[in-house]
């Protein structure tokens, strides 16, 4: 097998896990926002910034690879330099910081609205 056989697998793989994992914590917390006080969660949201500031980076970083990762995408089937940018697999390493940084920003508020649910 190849290294390249090997990183393409291992992407797929990824992925798929990747998928399972945010599929599942977004299920979690729209299940918790059912027994959440809405008003409390916009009080303690309101009074941690931290939460916000994390949000907004995760979320930053996750834009700014999908961004990047269509502009390689696009560069790698269109222009002269698509053979060096898929040499360096650029494509898939962006594609890899957008999945991390996103559940990064899913699992942060995974972790807010789970830290004042009540547990009965």
């Amino acid at each position: 097998m190849q290294i390249s056989d090997f990183i393409r697998i291992f992407l797929e793989v990824y992925t798929a896990g990747a998928a399972f994992v945010l599929i599942f914590l977004i299920g979690q917390i729209l299940y918790m926002m059912h027994k959440v006080d809405k008003d409390l969660l916009k009080a303690k949201l309101f009074l941690n910034e931290e939460v916000m500031q994390r949000t907004w980076m995760y979320i930053s970083i996750a834009g700014a690879s999908f961004a990047l990762n269509t502009f390689v995408k696009f560069a790698i089937q269109l222009t002269v330099w698509g053979e060096i940018l898929n040499t360096y697999r650029l494509f898939e390493t962006t594609q890899l910081i957008f999945l991390i940084s996103f559940i990064m920003a899913v699992y942060n508020w995974y972790v807010f609205i789970g830290s004042f649910v009540s547990k009965d």
